[in-house]
């Protein structure tokens, strides 16, 4: 293989599965912390091999990343390496212990995870002071000078809320907010009745191309929102800038480590089944060139298409979508139920257009 054709460029990197809430969509089953996970001796090594292959940018998540001891000295290592790291938490812990720690992490941004208004919020979060404690955050995290994102996960129940939200982040001056779907795996995965619709997608693709006209907040699509409406050109790049979808990266530029050093594509493939290797056993460098792995999409032909996605005519450019949103909702790599692509036939056009008047109306 050669090893300048694949980059991981982008890394996902849960260090703990400790966590102080049990959330009714986390993926990971987060809690308890796993056995034998990564010391941080270990986790300073492995922050050199990503360096040292051409990493840009880590994001660490948890579980709780400030339940993991000593986090900020792995995210220090990796700033002063050049890799731009930020971090997914949900607020609750954050003080003045915390925001030390931020300050010598040198991070870019703290990413909180806001999934509602208070009432949808917390029921997701199973926390009843949880939004309450997001809004604390927020206020300390400004006061600090802290650059801050909202990411938020999307089921049917707190879809319509993200017109009220856009308002509160304007309001409170936040400039970057990525949504994502919620996929059945996890605690989710019995729980398929409270995903969201497939229909209601080309509604977020719509109210993320127009709120990114007002340029108040850089909205940003995840990886399974989409795909090739009328709307894509505005999902993903920077203000000013025209980007489009170009199919799943895990594997080719991402790549996702978890808490005992089991390395795959992309932390979103949350299954064995996708374990390329561990970091105890093999460098960073031999799991991620080695031949064979990440086959799913270095070895990617329009032939391993299934359903929907069979013989559609953007299916060498979007390759399936997100390879986590097919896997767990088709039991394909290789079939996405949350594509809006006009004329493919998991979307319903009546249904499209009498919500699109609806919320038009109501918003």
């Amino acid at each position: 293989m050669n090893t300048s054709e694949y980059k991981p460029e982008f890394c996902v990197w849960e260090l703990t599965l400790k966590c102080n809430m049990k959330c009714k969509h986390c993926g990971s089953i987060a809690g308890k912390a796993r056995e034998n996970e990564l010391k941080v001796d270990e986790c300073l090594n492995v922050a050199e091999q990503l360096a040292d292959l051409g990493c840009k940018q880590v994001t660490l998540i948890g579980g709780e990343v400030f339940l993991y001891e000593g986090w900020e000295k792995i995210s220090r290592k990796l700033s002063e390496k050049g890799v731009a790291v930020n971090l997914i938490t949900n607020g609750f812990l954050l003080g003045n212990e915390q925001i030390a720690q931020i300050k010598y992490a040198r991070l870019t941004n703290v990413g909180i995870s806001l999934d509602g208004m208070e009432s949808n919020h917390n029921n997701m979060r199973n926390v009843s002071t949880s939004f309450e404690k997001v809004m604390q955050a927020l206020e300390i995290l400004n006061k600090e000078g802290i650059p801050v994102a909202i990411v938020t996960s999307l089921i049917d129940r707190n879809f319509e809320d993200l017109w009220p939200m856009y308002d509160l982040l304007v309001e409170k001056g936040i400039k970057l907010w990525q949504m994502q779907i919620v996929n059945p795996m996890g605690n989710m995965a019995d729980k398929k009745n409270l995903l969201l619709d497939p229909a209601k997608v080309p509604l977020i693709t719509r109210f993320i191309r127009e709120k990114r006209k007002e340029q108040k907040i850089a909205i940003y699509a995840g990886d399974n929102i989409g795909y090739f409406d009328e709307n894509e050109l505005y999902l993903r790049g920077e203000f000013g800038t025209i980007c489009s979808w170009s199919g799943c990266q895990a594997g080719l530029r991402v790549v996702g480590i978890g808490s005992t050093g089991n390395v795959k594509g992309c932390e979103s493939l949350y299954s064995d089944e996708f374990i390329e290797g561990n970091l105890r056993e093999e460098s960073l460098s031999e799991i991620w060139y080695k031949e064979g792995n990440f086959a799913y999409n270095r070895n990617f032909d329009t032939s391993m298409l299934t359903g929907s996605c069979k013989d559609c005519n953007k299916g060498d450019i979007c390759r399936g979508g997100c390879r986590g949103a097919c896997y767990f909702t088709t039991d394909s790599k290789f079939e996405n139920p949350y594509c809006c692509y006009p004329g493919k036939n998991n979307i319903s056009k009546d249904y499209f257009k009498s919500n699109l008047l609806k919320y038009s109306e109501k918003n």
